[in-house]
């Protein structure tokens, strides 16, 4: 059951991250700054929901509808090229969470996020992300300018992870609350 349970995160994971990128696509269509930069990047934001909430289950459906994306939108880039640009999707905001855990002495079970924590931890993906992929674009030849895509990229990932949190928090603020029994 803890198998099939773990199954289901991973493939809602996928699914959930594979549509914000198809809605992300219709949203923003062409408007790119360069190779797969975009103005405003939600699935960031996505991603950074997914990886806090379901650890490794969330990064690895992040991976695989990445990866699936990836090798939809650019199947002339073949399917080692998806594969890595899936993993770094998906590897990204988890080593984020790992290293906000370790640097930031955060709780590991983040029982307890404050704003400022979940700022702290979304300059840190945003910032990680946007390396990695600029560095793999960079070594395919796909990026012309490395640093500029690398800080519109670490911009736009930022922008989509605060609009993703504000969204959730209205959201939650806006949601019935129950009182509990004595």
């Amino acid at each position: 059951m803890k198998a099939f349970k773990k199954l289901l995160i991973i493939g809602i994971a996928a699914l959930l991250y594979y549509l914000s990128l198809f809605l992300s696509e219709w949203v923003w269509g062409d408007a790119e700054f360069s190779f797969d930069v975009h103005w405003v990047f939600f699935p960031s934001g996505i991603r950074f929901i997914l990886v806090l909430l379901a650890l490794e289950s969330g990064a690895l459906g992040i991976a695989l509808g990445g990866i699936l994306w990836n090798f939809q939108e650019h199947p002339e880039l073949g399917i080692e090229f998806a594969v890595i640009t899936g993993c770094i999707a998906g590897c990204s905001p988890w080593l984020a969470r790992k290293l906000s855990v370790k640097f930031l002495h955060l709780d590991h079970e983040f029982k307890e996020v404050s704003p400022r924590t979940l700022l702290k931890i979304s300059v840190l993906f945003a910032t990680l992300s946007a390396v990695f992929h600029q560095i793999w674009f960079f070594s395919q030849g796909l990026t012309e300018n490395f640093a500029v895509s690398l800080s519109v990229m670490a911009l736009s990932n930022w922008v989509g992870t605060l609009l993703v949190l504000m969204t959730f928090k209205f959201i939650v603020d806006r949601a019935p609350r129950r009182e509990l029994d004595s």
